[in-house]
């Protein structure tokens, strides 16, 4: 069986999630991000938001061809040039944070 883009993309979102949860409740706040997926007709929208709350933002971009990971630029659309490839955030979730800075180059 061949993984794809989108079951790697929801294992990383359980990785996270789960991650997050704990480290909120380990230091004792009661508000932690949690993410979802929104499937496009050529990225999944990672969307992020807070456990306790309606609001939302978007996370990153990723293609479902290629699993390349982006950016956002705006709520419909992707920032130009890859920032990762989704296997590598999935094998390293410690590079991801809930503020999506891993997605900017310097």
């Amino acid at each position: 069986m061949t993984l794809t883009p989108l079951s790697y993309t929801l294992t990383l979102i359980k990785q996270l999630n789960n991650r997050w949860k704990v480290d909120a409740i380990e230091s004792g706040h009661h508000d932690y991000h949690q993410l979802d997926v929104v499937w496009g007709r050529k990225y999944l929208k990672i969307r992020q938001h807070y456990a306790h709350s309606n609001g939302r933002s978007v996370y990153m971009f990723v293609d479902k061809v290629n699993g390349f990971c982006y950016k956002p630029a705006s709520w419909k659309s992707p920032a130009k040039g890859v920032r990762y490839d989704i296997h590598t955030l999935v094998n390293s979730p410690e590079i991801c944070d809930p503020y999506g800075s891993f997605l900017y180059t310097y």
